[in-house]
């Protein structure tokens, strides 16, 4: 059963997002951990040289799995969304029997 519209006095979940059309160019960012990967055999297939003892591929692949994370929140940082302490929408808001 859909659940009912919430009134006039009630706020919707999805007040305080950004407009569909607003920029957010931030989100961009979140290209560079798949680039990292997927230049990993092109730039790194070697085993020379070796840094920190481990052969250059794997350190490359363990360089881009520790930066990854760090994208990630500077991402979420610097998004127009966050900022905003905008609700994020959750299929549960829309749930009744949890009100």
């Amino acid at each position: 059963m859909p659940s009912p519209r919430p009134s006039q006095g009630e706020g919707s979940p999805l007040d305080g997002l950004p407009r569909v059309g607003a920029r957010r160019p931030a989100l961009w960012l979140l290209l560079v951990p798949p680039a990292l990967y997927c230049a990993a055999p092109l730039v790194a297939n070697r085993i020379e040289p070796r840094v920190l003892g481990l052969p250059f591929l794997l350190f490359w692949i363990v360089a881009a799995t520790v930066v990854s994370p760090l994208v990630i929140w500077l991402v979420s940082r610097l998004d127009p969304a966050f900022r905003k302490d905008a609700v994020e929408p959750l299929p549960a808001d829309d749930r009744e029997d949890l009100r």
